[in-house]
């Protein structure tokens, strides 16, 4: 290791958390802030929240959530892409900023976020299919029957054009051979807000944010779209257990940095991020909000997000119903 790659490596384990082209004095003193690309409320939102909480005892400095909302989280990803890659600037996404928003929306600036350095993969969370409480869809077989009771058919709510949700439910409406109409939101709150009060039929979300609405039978679950069932809701089937297939995707968390960010302030923070999913605390706390610890390292995250990739560009090829 030569002298500079070990004057960085000290100024980071001291807390200092920039690269070397950025080391001086007034970053060091700056917060931390996570860039989060949906609203206060949403599951994206909550798990920053926790997250952001951990890691500020980590590193000994204030960490802070901010919410640039819009796009999909286009807004949040292009924003953090063209930061200052010194570390006081960290972006937490999903698939939808980093592979649906820029193959859907085909933004110039998507290779600026597309050259953001991946950190660490933090956890995942199971897609849930719901209705309200009150609803006769129990089922995905009751989907095609009340699509044609309703003349203007089925509607349902998602994060945002371009979001994972999205995805999901034009994939679902292909799979059913079923016309749903989407009607995107900022964030997963508003959507289950819109679920609850009548304004569309039928949420996809993450399980974090309409929990406590199955928890009161307030909503009910007609499915999972992920692989697995949940931990917490494991009586949920998921689409493939009911014969569905091709509408599985996983619904990933993690964190990343501005393109330019050097690789050992990418193995500082991922070895930081390792000592926060080991604190008891922040696990239980994601099990009861939805979401499961999912921890993948700097140099496991790189090649998960390849893979990733050539699923999501498949996808796209294959189906050209999102254009």
């Amino acid at each position: 290791m030569n002298f500079a790659a070990t004057l960085i490596r000290a100024c980071l384990l001291c807390g200092l958390l920039m690269s070397a082209a950025c080391a001086d004095k007034a970053a060091s003193r700056q917060p931390v802030k996570i860039v989060v690309g949906f609203e206060a409320g949403g599951a994206m939102d909550t798990l920053a929240r926790a997250f952001a909480t951990q890691l500020s005892v980590r590193l000994q400095r204030s960490v802070y959530v901010e919410n640039r909302v819009g796009a999909g989280g286009a807004i949040a990803a292009n924003y953090v892409a063209k930061s200052r890659p010194d570390g006081n600037t960290l972006l937490l996404a999903s698939p939808a900023e980093i592979f649906i928003n820029p193959i859907y929306t085909r933004s110039q600036e998507s290779g600026e976020v597309a050259d953001m350095v991946p950190v660490a993969k933090i956890s995942s969370a199971p897609i849930v299919l719901a209705a309200r409480g009150d609803s006769a869809i129990h089922q995905l077989s009751d989907i095609a029957a009340a699509a044609q009771k309703n003349a203007r058919g089925l509607s349902f709510a998602s994060s945002g054009i371009g979001s994972l949700q999205h995805l999901v439910g034009e994939s679902l409406g292909k799979a059913l051979s079923v016309e749903l109409l989407h009607v995107p939101y900022g964030g997963a709150a508003s959507a289950t807000a819109s679920l609850m009060g009548k304004q569309v039929d039928l949420l996809f979300a993450g399980l974090a944010p309409i929990a406590p609405h199955l928890q009161s039978h307030k909503m009910h679950a007609v499915g999972i779209a992920s692989a697995h069932r949940s931990k917490r809701f494991p009586d949920i089937p998921t689409f493939q257990e009911k014969g569905l297939q091709g509408v599985s995707f996983e619904y990933w968390q993690g964190i990343f940095l501005p393109k330019g960010a050097s690789s050992e302030l990418a193995l500082f923070l991922s070895a930081e991020i390792n000592n926060v999913i080991k604190e008891t605390g922040f696990v239980d706390q994601l099990e009861n909000t939805g979401f499961e610890v999912a921890y993948k390292d700097y140099k496991q995250f790189k090649p998960f997000l390849q893979a990733e990739d050539q699923i999501y560009r498949s996808l796209f090829k294959r189906d050209s119903f999102l254009y």
